[in-house]
C-alpha cells in the first residue's frame, strides 16, 4: 500500500501545482472580464397593462439589451389596479408605466409622481359591443366592462358614450379587471360592451362583436402610457433616470424600424395570440410612438379636464406640474436623438 500512497501524494502535489499555475495564467483574464462587465443597477419597474401591446417598448427595450447597454438591469413587476402610484411613491418601484388618469390624481393630493416620457398621447381604446347592438340607443341600461373607476378604461368609456350622445346615467359601468377578463365578460354575456385595445379588438371582431366607437379616430389628446417616477429620484439619481430614457429611446427606435424582429419578441410576451392580431396591435400602438417621447401638455390638459369631473380641483391645476421633460431636453441638447435618428432611417 505504501507505493500507492506515495503515488497518490505525488499526483495530488502535481495537480495542486497545475491548478496554481492555471490560476496565475487565468487570473488577469478573469480580472479583465470583470472590469469589462461592471455591475448593473437593478431597478424595479412596474406595469399594469396585461394583454396589451401598449407596453411593447418595455419588452422590446429589455429583449434587445438596451437597458444593459446603459448599465441597468430591469425587473418588470406586474401591478394590478391602482397599485402603481403607491408603489412608486413609497419607493418600492423606481419607475412604472401609468396613464395620466392614474398618475395625476395622487399627484394632485401631494404624491411625488412625475411623467418623464410617453409611449402614447391619445386615447386609443375602442368600444366593442354585443352583435345585437347596432346603435347608441340600444346601449341604454346596458353594462360596459372597464378595469376600474377613474382609470383610463373608465375615461375612455365615458368619452365613447359622450360621443354617442349618451350620458353616464344611461349605462352601467362594471369594474371587471384587465383586458382578457373584460373580453371574457363580453363573451359570457355578463356585460354587453367593453373597452378594448388590440389584439383583443381584432379577436372581438372575429367573434362577431361590433366596433361602435374608435377613440383613437377621435384624436382625443391624452397621455395614455407614460414612464413615471418621483422628483426625488430624479434629483438624487439623475444619471439613472437619463440612462433609462436613453434605453427606451433606442428601444422605440428599434421597434418602429424592425417590425419582423419586434413581432417575434412580442410573440413570446403574448403566447397564443394569432400573428395577424399581434401585428395589428403593433401597428395600432406604433403610430402613437414618437422618436422623441415627450409627454404632450395638451394630453395632460385633457386628462385634467376629464379628472375634474370627479375631482373638481383638477381643472385649474398647472399641466406642467405633472411632467418633467428636463431629461428629454438634456438629451436633445446633447445631440443624442440627432445621432440616434441619423438620416431618419
Amino acid at each position: 500500500m505504501q507505493p500507492f500512497e506515495n503515488q497518490r501524494k505525488c499526483f495530488a502535489s502535481r495537480m495542486g501545482q497545475i491548478i496554481f499555475v492555471l490560476f496565475l495564467i487565468l487570473n488577469p483574464v478573469i480580472s479583465a472580464r470583470a472590469a469589462d462587465s461592471p455591475k448593473r443597477e437593478i431597478l424595479n419597474f412596474g406595469y399594469s397593462a396585461i394583454g396589451s401591446a401598449a407596453t411593447a417598448p418595455l419588452w422590446i427595450t429589455q429583449d434587445r439589451g438596451f437597458f444593459k447597454k446603459y448599465g441597468l438591469e430591469i425587473a418588470p413587476v406586474y401591478l394590478a389596479g391602482g397599485l402603481a402610484p403607491v408603489a412608486v411613491i413609497s419607493g418600492e418601484m423606481e419607475f412604472a408605466i401609468m396613464s395620466a388618469g392614474v398618475a395625476i390624481p395622487p399627484a394632485l393630493k401631494g404624491g411625488d409622481l412625475v411623467m418623464i416620457a410617453a409611449f402614447g398621447n391619445y386615447i386609443s381604446h375602442s368600444l366593442m359591443v354585443a352583435p345585437e347592438i347596432t346603435d347608441a340607443k340600444q346601449l341604454k341600461g346596458k353594462r360596459i366592462a372597464i378595469q376600474r373607476y377613474g382609470d383610463l378604461t373608465h375615461i375612455a368609456s365615458r368619452e365613447a358614450i359622450k360621443h354617442l350622445g349618451l350620458s353616464d346615467s344611461d349605462v352601467l359601468f362594471q369594474q371587471i379587471g384587465g383586458i382578457p377578463t373584460r373580453f371574457a365578460a363580453l363573451q359570457s354575456g355578463n356585460v354587453q360592451a367593453a373597452v378594448l385595445v388590440p389584439p383583443y379588438t381584432s379577436r372581438a371582431r372575429k367573434a362577431g362583436y361590433r366596433l361602435l366607437v374608435s377613440l383613437y379616430d377621435l384624436k382625443i389628446p391624452f397621455v395614455n402610457q407614460s414612464v413615471v417616477t418621483t422628483r426625488r429620484l430624479i434629483a438624487g439619481r439623475r444619471t439613472t433616470a437619463l440612462n433609462l430614457v436613453k434605453a427606451f429611446a433606442e428601444g422605440i427606435h428599434f421597434y418602429k424600424r424592425q417590425p419582423e424582429i419586434s413581432l417575434r419578441i412580442l410573440e413570446r410576451q403574448f403566447p397564443g395570440v394569432a400573428p395577424d392580431e399581434l401585428n395589428e396591435a403593433m401597428e395600432h400602438f406604433k403610430r402613437e410612438l414618437d422618436d422623441r417621447p415627450y409627454p404632450r401638455l395638451e394630453g395632460i390638459k385633457t386628462a385634467l379636464e376629464l379628472i375634474s369631473q370627479q375631482t373638481p380641483g383638477a381643472k385649474n391645476a398647472d399641466p406642467e406640474r405633472f411632467v418633467d421633460t428636463s431629461l428629454l431636453a438634456e438629451l436633445d441638447r446633447e445631440g443624442f436623438f440627432t445621432k440616434l435618428l441619423g438620416d431618419g432611417k
